[in-house]
């Protein structure tokens, strides 16, 4: 088996990067492939990859949503 890398934050961004929008899949299958091995650390720290991919993409989607909502500078045609 692969050397897991050091923290979660960079195994998420990894994945995001790989992935993209399936990132998340990506790190449920190594989560449920823990369970299944009943490897308690890998299945906490998968768990924490999971939320830290979806608390990622969350902060992309409220990025996004704040700029679609300010309205048009003045001056701007569009």
């Amino acid at each position: 088996m692969a050397t897991m890398p050091a923290t979660v934050d960079n195994s998420a961004r990894e994945l995001i990067e790989q992935h993209g929008t399936g990132a998340v899949y990506a790190a449920v299958e190594r989560l449920n492939q823990s369970i299944d091995e009943d490897d308690r650390i890998g299945r906490d720290f998968w768990a924490q990859v999971v939320h830290a991919i979806h608390e990622y993409q969350r902060s992309l989607s409220s990025r996004n949503s704040r700029k679609r909502s300010f309205p048009p500078k003045l001056g701007a045609t569009g």
